[in-house]
């Protein structure tokens, strides 16, 4: 099965440094865009497509089906490196708009779609404590059953080790956890 792992964060909540740290390419200032990053990690297949969120590419934060058009140009990607072989694919995803505010939308939506297309998905929030409105980002990651890692400013290899460690655990060909409630 095909895993899906949302690295949900507010801005500068540590979401490129993570990866970086994760795919050990910290020494690399500026990642192109859609640069390929590969893992392997038990066995699997480990990959990131591009250090931005899909939301931070579109002018406008919330065009659904942009978003949707740009993670599908990511998974189309997996596919041919992956050559059809069960893989795990992070993806960073911003959780504001610039000015600040939440939009569950964004976030809700191309998930369904990951899931209505047969991706196991999970997600992961970098949860950095002094941000405006946390309580609403609380309960928008707690709705969608994402697993927190407290985000600290240059703590970024103690978030890629959490971030290790989910990744190992998950076992592909799994309901991911939102699933396993219903």
């Amino acid at each position: 099965m095909k895993t899906v792992v949302l690295l949900c964060g507010v801005a500068n909540s540590g979401k490129t440094k993570t990866l970086k740290a994760f795919f050990d390419v910290s020494n690399i200032k500026r990642l192109r865009p859609l640069q390929l990053l590969e893992r392997n990690l038990n066995g699997k297949k480990v990959y990131n497509i591009g250090s931005t969120s899909p939301q931070e590419d579109a002018n406008d934060f919330c065009n659904v089906e942009k978003i949707i058009n740009r993670i599908r140009k990511r998974l189309k990607e997996c596919e041919q490196v992956s050559q059809g072989q069960d893989y795990v694919l992070i993806i960073p995803f911003t959780m504001e708009r610039k000015d600040g505010k939440v939009n569950d939308r964004c976030i809700v939506k191309p998930i369904e779609w990951l899931k209505s297309e047969g991706f196991n998905v999970f997600s992961l929030y970098l949860r950095k404590e002094k941000t405006d409105l946390l309580h609403l980002k609380d309960t928008l990651m707690k709705r969608i059953s994402a697993t927190t890692i407290e985000s600290k400013k240059d703590e970024y290899d103690r978030q890629a080790k959490e971030l290790e460690s989910f990744t190992r655990k998950l076992e592909l060909g799994k309901k991911s956890e939102s699933d396993t409630k219903s």
